[in-house]
């Protein structure tokens, strides 16, 4: 094979070696971020709900599936009809994490119906896709799932004001809507929110990656210096609030690939 840079004259050899240089720098592959598997949905059942998860009502058990593509299991989200049909009800996963070692959570979803009429920010609060990031002090996760429940008893009432306000107590949620504009960001009661996808997809059987860092993201919006690890991840697709307006509003949506790792 010729050596084409020694065919040229020095000073366009000098050039040419700085572009093969720069070249072959740019071929070496990035260094691939250190992840552990969090959720995968393979250890489940196809065309059942996911294993090591619960509804956080019975009736949510019809509307989230395993399903398969290839060689990726995902869940399949699909919410109509009123909630004795399961929809507006969350899927919950107790997960634990280090959240210093691990403070990047990524993860697959695809957007494929949206509500009708939904706007999150204003009160139709329901969206394609949505997931959820739990923080409570491991000493208090009984009465954190007591208050989701809302099971509360009246010492609960009294011991739950402080720990919202003093513990940093609360979820990240973050969704795929039709409406809100991708970036925005939201408070509803203790959950914050942030829009990471906005409008339906050219696609919808194309999926979308996303990245976020939780730890960062958790001690900003929550305006703490001390990190709460995790205790667990939900997902919600829902449409019972737009319901009211239009009895053929529905949702549906995929999850797949629940990752952490290292930044």
């Amino acid at each position: 094979m010729v050596n084409w840079v020694h065919k040229l004259p020095s000073f366009r050899r000098a050039a040419a070696g700085a572009v093969v240089a720069i070249v072959a720098a740019l071929a070496v592959p990035l260094r691939a971020e250190e992840c552990i598997v969090l959720e995968n949905f393979s250890s489940s059942a196809l065309n059942s709900f996911p294993n090591g998860w619960r509804p956080r009502e019975p009736a949510g058990n019809a509307v989230y599936t395993v399903l398969r593509e290839g060689e990726m299991f995902f869940v399949r989200a699909r919410a109509t009809g009123p909630r004795s049909a399961g929809n507006g009800i969350e899927a919950d996963r107790s997960v634990k994490w280090n959240l210093e070692e691990y403070p990047i959570l990524r993860w697959q979803w695809r957007a494929r119906a949206f509500p009708i009429g939904a706007d999150e920010h204003l009160g139709k609060d329901d969206s394609a896709l949505g997931v959820y990031i739990g923080f409570c002090p491991p000493q208090d996760i009984a009465l954190c799932e007591r208050s989701i429940k809302g099971q509360l008893s009246f010492t609960d009432r009294v011991s739950l004001p402080k720990l919202l306000v003093s513990k940093g107590v609360g979820s990240l949620k973050y969704i795929w809507s039709e409406r809100l504009q991708k970036g925005f960001e939201f408070e509803n009661q203790r959950k914050s929110v942030k829009v990471l996808e906005s409008g339906a997809p050219s696609d919808r059987d194309h999926w979308v990656q996303e990245r976020v860092n939780v730890a960062a993201e958790y001690k900003r919006r929550f305006g703490v210096e001390k990190l709460l690890n995790p205790v667990g991840i939900s997902i919600l697709t829902d449409s019972d609030d737009t319901q009211s307006d239009n009895a053929a509003s529905a949702a549906e949506g995929d999850y797949a690939d629940f990752r952490v790792c290292r930044p």
